[in-house]
């Protein structure tokens, strides 16, 4: 005897599929207008004219436009840092971690302009009253803690300090030092050189530091 063709399974995989496209549309669009007009600016009705849907189905996905928002930092973040561990797997040391994280950072912001500016400078408002974030700056962070404890570890940086703090430290001084140097026009190959300058001579262990 045959089996039965299950026929119940075709609609409700059509139905995800189709939920997914529409939370997909939503998403692109939120995204597209945090970076147009800021977060502040944008109005889930905006999001959802933009996507060709119904306010209603914009609140079917998201419950406000904080979480709107905190979708679209996560899909950035996601992004980025797929690139920035790739980059990091590659590096010799501690500066060369830094610098060709830097050059992923910067090259994805060519690729898609305003998404960094976007997600450092709202998020940080956003999510403040969360217990911990998950946003680019925090997982930045993270990642640089990461060299800091290996590079630590291994003697070859001071170990008298606390990674997560100098790690927070350097995703602001990188930050704000990006920032001014694309401002002012500053040769790409200098900035990063720079930063990193900076950032590994300041944490090297020499002798007479403190371990």
């Amino acid at each position: 005897m045959s089996q039965p063709h299950p026929i119940a399974e075709i609609p409700t995989g059509r139905r995800e599929r189709r939920k997914a496209e529409t939370r997909g549309r939503l998403l692109a669009a939120a995204r597209a207008l945090f970076v147009e007009r800021g977060y502040h600016a944008t109005r889930p009705q905006d999001i959802a004219t933009a996507a060709d849907l119904a306010t209603g189905t914009f609140y079917v996905h998201f419950a406000d436009k904080r979480e709107a928002f905190l979708a679209f930092s996560e899909q950035a973040s996601s992004e980025l840092m797929e690139r920035v561990h790739a980059a990091a797997r590659e590096s010799t040391d501690f500066e060369d971690r830094i610098y060709r994280s830097l050059e992923a950072l910067l090259a994805y912001s060519d690729e898609n302009p305003g998404i960094l500016r976007t997600t450092f400078a709202d998020a940080a408002l956003i999510t403040a009253d969360l217990p911990r974030s998950a946003g680019l700056p925090e997982q930045l962070a993270e990642s640089i803690a990461q060299g800091l404890r290996h590079g630590m570890g291994a003697g070859r940086l001071v170990a008298d300090m606390d990674p997560d703090v100098i790690a927070h430290g350097i995703v602001g001084l990188v930050s704000q030092a990006l920032r001014y140097g694309t401002e002012q026009g500053t040769p790409r190959s200098k900035l990063l050189g720079e930063v990193t300058r900076f950032v590994g001579r300041a944490l090297a262990h020499r002798e007479g530091n403190m371990k």
